[in-house]
């Protein structure tokens, strides 16, 4: 049985070493004192990961030669003295990142052909896919590849750097080729060598459009096309892809647009949806005292959460036992050792127990035993807190697990109220509005100025989990508001973020109803709240560490500044859209590959309400019953 072919090439250049970053959701331990040498050390290479980020970015947006240690000092975020601690000179800071790149390269080459197994067709494949993965092929990072190889002085330290990485690369695809030729059927010769030259070429071409088109670049047809060389030169081992051989799928659907205002639809929505949905009420800060409590409420379902005496956080409805009456008020407030209903006076410890009755010896045979607050289901994620009135779905850990690594370093658990609850009530359906927020196809036309923050370059992608994300980067600089410019500017080094997340905005949504965004300098919930169909409250909240600078409290109210207007701009164009699903010229739209959340999205509510595959309106008091029969 042939063997995996394995890339082997070690750079013995130990100047310029990459980042390493780990994180872990293990509980928070007190600094030890003194600070320990491997701190100091892994300080110290996150601040050289933070600088070689920033100069890839600088590299990709202003060329080889115009790259400074002033440029990249401001893009980190850092004060040039900091850049001269860890490079004394451009050239060694080119070095270390053209060093960090390659040994990425490497890496992920060598990863992916051994994932693959011993087979020399499958280990072809997995080579052509790592080369086109999104990570390995980002367009600044391929824009650093040409800016070294394409400027004169600068290409005789790219082959010392990287020469022995290209023979290596070379070597291993020459290998593969090889192999597949000998497992040829007689009459069909192949020239192994001129097949390597040939599969170089076409993936040289498609990075040379990675790094012109940036996010406009098909990275599916490329696949396929590399699918389809394989196939043309290895007919014995590949076969054509199905584009080559079928009808092109038709584009993703979204939903049917009588979903967005149907009465019936909506009391679908409510029972098998709402009440099984995890629902954001704020955060563990919000309560830090015995008796504190937060409520939350969402179609006719009222809870509130309490801290205890024993310091525990719990969730009870917010339903006296005795006549239904709210047995706390308000949207946040505490309780003074003990929880009283207004009504009748009625009191429940912190536990939800019930402690005292007025009267109570004309309750002929009462059991207090037996009338405590009934609990609600509470779960508490990265801090913050989280009901759901009916079980059914994961736990919201289980459901952000595959984003649990990148969300760690957020340190969200520290968090404190930033400023007050914001609310407004909409007349658009909720869907209407997760649809807006899940994509960001939308923000070139609708929203210049954060387009003008951050360009065109954004990731998106969703997980069967019912959990999606986009990655938007902010540009180094050039915004052309004033709002924009001072936030490129201002924003400072946030030490505990990994450097590819120092100038990120993320978002991410737990379908159906809850979104979370992640800056630099805090964090936000965005919660949609269902109260009819065609009308919706918008619930949010911001929540920062401790202890800011001022450039770091500057940053903060730019981007609160900043996406003030965006929200305007959503509202104006939700209710446009409302207005538009109503008309008979729309039945059902179709998304594009940049829509990949919010496809996943509706086919999360077709999965658990198979009449929105309906594209025609149901007849009147049908909607019940044909959903049911299609669940069966």
């Amino acid at each position: 049985m042939a063997q995996p072919y394995k890339l082997n090439i070690h750079s013995n250049d130990r100047g310029a070493r990459g980042m390493s970053t780990v994180t872990s959701f293990g509980t928070i331990q007190p600094a030890a004192a003194p600070v320990s040498k491997a701190l100091l050390t892994a300080n110290q290479e996150q601040r050289r990961g933070q600088l070689i980020q920033a100069t890839i970015r600088i590299i990709a947006g202003h060329g080889l030669s115009n790259t400074t240690l002033a440029k990249v000092a401001q893009d980190a975020g850092l004060s040039p003295g900091i850049v001269n601690f860890y490079f004394t000179s451009k050239d060694q800071l080119l070095l270390a990142v053209l060093k960090t790149l390659s040994d990425e390269f490497m890496a992920k080459l060598e990863a992916a052909i051994a994932a693959s197994g011993s087979d020399p067709g499958a280990n072809l494949e997995a080579l052509t896919e790592a080369m086109l993965a999104p990570d390995l092929s980002d367009p600044d990072k391929v824009a650093v590849w040409y800016a070294f190889w394409g400027e004169a002085r600068a290409r005789s330290d790219y082959l010392k750097a990287c020469g022995e990485r290209d023979e290596a690369y070379h070597k291993a695809l020459l290998a593969l080729c090889r192999q597949l030729g000998e497992a040829a059927p007689p009459g069909h010769p192949t020239d192994p060598e001129a097949v390597t030259l040939a599969l170089l070429g076409l993936l040289d071409q498609f990075w040379q459009e990675i790094m012109a088109r940036r996010g406009d670049f098909d990275r599916r047809n490329a696949r396929r096309l590399c699918a389809g060389f394989l196939a043309s030169v290895f007919p014995w081992r590949f076969a054509l892809p199905a584009a080559e051989t079928a009808a092109p799928q038709a584009l993703p659907q979204t939903l049917p647009a009588w979903t967005y205002g149907n009465t019936e639809f909506f009391q679908l929505e409510r029972e098998k949806l709402f009440r099984r949905a995890w629902n954001v009420v704020g955060h563990v800060s919000d309560l830090p005292n015995p008796g504190d409590y937060l409520t939350f409420e969402l179609l006719g379902e009222r809870a509130f959460v309490v801290r205890g005496k024993d310091g525990q956080l719990r969730a009870f409805h917010n339903v006296c036992r005795h006549r239904a009456h709210a047995v706390v008020s308000g949207e946040q407030g505490a309780c003074a050792g003990v929880i009283r209903c207004p009504y009748h006076g009625w009191l429940y410890n912190l536990d939800g127990r019930l402690r005292a009755v007025a009267a109570e010896k004309s309750f002929a045979g009462m059991d207090k035993g037996d009338l405590g607050l009934l609990p609600v289901e509470l779960e508490v994620f990265q801090g913050f807190l989280f009901v759901r009135f009916e079980g059914g779905e994961p736990s919201v850990a289980e459901r952000f697990q595959p984003y649990a690594e990148e969300l760690a370093p957020y340190r969200s658990l520290e968090m404190r109220p930033l400023w007050a609850p914001w609310s407004k009530e909409l007349e658009v359906d909720w869907k209407n509005v997760m649809d807006n927020y899940l994509e960001g196809y939308h923000v070139p036309a609708s929203h210049p100025g954060l387009f003008d923050l951050f360009g065109g370059h954004y990731e998106v992608e969703a997980q069967g989990t019912g959990v999606g994300r986009a990655l938007h980067w902010i540009r180094p600089e050039g915004a052309k508001g004033w709002s924009q410019r001072a936030y490129q500017r201002l924003l400072p080094a946030v030490e505990h973020l990994p450097a590819e997340r120092q100038r990120a905005w993320a978002y991410y949504s737990l379908f159906p109803l809850t979104s979370f965004d992640l800056y630099p300098d805090s964090i936000d919930f965005f919660q949609v709240i269902p109260l009819d169909s065609g009308r919706t409250l918008l619930r949010a909240r911001s929540y920062a560490l401790p202890g800011a600078e001022r450039d770091l409290k500057a940053a903060r109210w730019l981007q609160a500044r900043i996406n003030s207007q965006v929200q305007r701009e959503d509202e104006d164009l939700t209710r446009s859209v409302q207005g538009g699903l109503a008309s008979s010229a729309y039945q059902v739209g179709v998304l594009s590959e940049k829509e990949a959340m919010l496809t996943a999205f509706h086919d999360w509510v077709r999965q658990r309400l198979p009449v929105a595959r309906q594209v025609q309106v149901p007849a009147e008091g049908t909607v019940a019953a044909l959903n049911a029969a299609l669940e069966r």
